[in-house]
């Protein structure tokens, strides 16, 4: 049995496993990476990679109790830095995905799908609808727009961890003024130094906020902050244009909501075809889909492509709830 209560939950013959919940525990509990609506916030030990339990204490403050012999396999996801799918079971292979993206991005190389009966596959861009241009015209068009508005501030909007970083390094060899790092992207940048060889070019905008005006200074911030009052107040004091990076790019919508003067299809999840191609490649004999476009994935995947495939519900407990 399979369901989604509180995170995932695998119900197998000798053990529970429970992936990505919030307080539920079972046998073993995976994190699959530091992402706040991914982390576990009871005391229980977890199944996580090294980086996402560093990441995660940062974030957190609190230390992870990460469980280091254990028999699940931990494999790269391609979503963020440290995030990774889970490989597990005896009778049968389950495959959890977690968040997963196939492409290579900036510095982060994608998932490489393995076989397994089972599949588990997150389904945020699940529709057609979401089908996302080439990754080195979407960075292409990046640097490009960097280069073009070089005489005028820039503030440029991705998650704090993940999507911050990989602007940065994006940008990283057109920029010719300072770059700016909100603190909560700061944070994350000085401990992803501090864990990998990597390094990040950005000072703190909080001791630095003059450049705006006196360099035309390029500032990194969380994609929360898009139309907050000191962002609007900066823009009506120094000028600038707004860039927001997202998978939800794809729809014209996205721009308005944020408030963005110009938008990139900059993802950390698979786009639609992306999802198809990683389920042709683990060749399931069963698919579960979550979140997002979850029932429409699985319809695609059941009705024109032939796969048993079901979208979880939350707090199922029968599998007749799944008609």
């Amino acid at each position: 049995m399979i369901r989604e209560k509180d995170g995932i939950h695998f119900n197998l013959s000798d053990r529970e496993i429970v992936a990505d919940s919030r307080n539920a525990t079972g046998d073993l509990n995976i994190v699959s990476h530091a992402h706040f609506d991914h982390l576990h916030q009871s005391s229980s030990r977890v199944v996580c990679s090294e980086l996402t339990a560093r990441l995660t204490e940062e974030r957190t403050g609190e230390e992870v109790d990460r469980l280091k012999e254990h028999s699940i396999e931990l494999i790269h996801s391609g979503h963020i830095l440290g995030s990774t799918a889970a490989l597990f079971g005896k009778e049968k292979k389950y495959l959890y995905t977690g968040d997963v993206s196939m492409r290579k991005t900036a510095y982060l190389e994608g998932f490489n799908p393995v076989s397994a009966e089972v599949l588990v596959v997150e389904s945020t861009y699940g529709v057609p609808a979401y089908t996302f241009p080439d990754q080195k015209e979407v960075e292409s068009r990046i640097k490009d727009f960097v280069r073009d508005n070089r005489d005028q501030p820039l503030y440029l909007f991705g998650y704090s961890l993940g999507k911050a970083q990989k602007i940065q390094k994006i940008i990283e060899d057109v920029v010719e003024r300072p770059v700016l790092a909100h603190g909560a992207v700061k944070k994350m940048n000085d401990t992803v130094e501090d864990c990998t060889d990597m390094s990040f070019q950005a000072e703190s905008y909080g001791e630095n906020k003059q450049k705006l005006e006196d360099e035309n200074a390029i500032l990194i911030a969380p994609s929360r902050s898009s139309q907050a009052d000191w962002i609007e107040k900066n823009v009506e004091r120094y000028g600038g244009i707004k860039a927001g990076f997202s998978g939800w790019a794809a729809q014209s919508s996205f721009k308005f909501r944020g408030g963005y003067d110009e938008t990139f299809v900059l993802s950390d999840h698979c786009d639609f075809d992306e999802l198809i191609d990683l389920v042709r490649q683990v060749d399931p004999e069963e698919v579960y889909t979550h979140h997002g476009f979850d029932e429409e994935l699985a319809s695609h995947l059941s009705n024109e492509l032939g796969y048993s495939a079901r979208a979880l519900k939350q707090n199922q407990t029968s599998l007749g709830q799944f008609q």
